[in-house]
């Protein structure tokens, strides 16, 4: 209306302005709201007879009254949208790191040398090294150099060695299992030298020796070391040795070779002995 009265347009000028204007509405409005709005005649503007400009202007200034108001709607509406499509994509933000965790202390490790182990067995290479040794009635036995088996003979072959009660032979291989009195089968070797050392020195007598740690009940650890030197007593009886040359005694957590606050002590302490009682 502003540019209308500016201008001093007439009815050919204002057909003029709202042809240049209506390919613009036409755009800007969607097109569900184009037929309802009666947008579609804006393309007959223009097609009219000039004959007719009372009536072009009649038609024009009633379309204005009408229509006008909701052509400035739809241009704003056109305009939003247009804005709205351009504004950027929100992005999401990235999810936080995990949070760290803390690692673990390390557990502490299993003492491995309870009793499970219940055993006079000693490392190998404390025993030295194993090798042949030719007892006197010829027999031949693979015995280690610091094992039980050599100090044994070289004390019965000793002449100046005294018999006493004091000195005791500390088996090396023997192995329990634990809580009984029943030897492994890896402890069989160590039983069959003893008996061969026995058949080669006949006037030989032994007396065997079972001893536990102080851990548990003194009165059972008793009755498991007497027991214990009770099998070894006849697992050499087996091997025909006469009963009567041998004999054994349990003594419980007596007499400790090793301190029994350390595992590696009650293991020590957990042993059978021999003594030579006559040569």
């Amino acid at each position: 209306g502003k540019q209308v009265a500016s201008e001093n347009l007439d009815s050919k000028g204002l057909v003029n302005l709202l042809n240049t204007q209506k390919n613009a509405v036409q755009h800007s409005a969607p097109a569900a709201l184009a037929p309802l709005l009666g947008l579609a005649n804006l393309s007959l503007l223009g097609s009219t007879s000039q004959d007719g400009s009372g009536g072009i202007v009649q038609t024009i200034v009633s379309f204005i009254k009408e229509f006008w108001p909701f052509i400035i709607g739809i241009l704003v509406i056109g305009l939003l949208m247009k804005t709205c499509s351009q504004q950027p994509a929100r992005q999401t933000p990235p999810p936080p790191p995990p949070a760290a965790v803390a690692p673990q202390a390390p557990q502490p490790l299993p003492d491995t040398t309870k009793a499970a182990r219940d055993t006079t067995a000693v490392t190998a290479d404390s025993l030295g090294t194993f090798g042949e040794y030719k007892l006197p009635n010829g027999v031949k036995l693979n015995i280690p150099e610091f094992g039980i088996e050599r100090k044994l003979i070289a004390f019965i072959e000793d002449k100046t060695k005294a018999v006493d009660k004091t000195t005791w032979f500390t088996f090396d291989r023997l192995i329990f299992d634990t809580g009984k009195a029943t030897l492994k089968p890896v402890s069989q070797e160590q039983i069959n030298n003893i008996g061969e050392i026995l058949k080669a020195f006949p006037a030989v007598e032994l007396k065997f020796g079972g001893y536990t740690d102080n851990v548990g009940d003194p009165k059972a650890n008793l009755k498991l070391s007497q027991a214990r030197a009770e099998t070894v007593m006849q697992e050499i009886v087996k091997l025909g040795i006469d009963k009567k040359r041998v004999a054994a005694e349990g003594y419980g957590d007596q007499h400790p070779v090793a301190d029994n606050a350390t595992g590696e002590g009650r293991q020590k302490n957990r042993r059978v002995d021999c003594r030579v009682t006559r040569k």
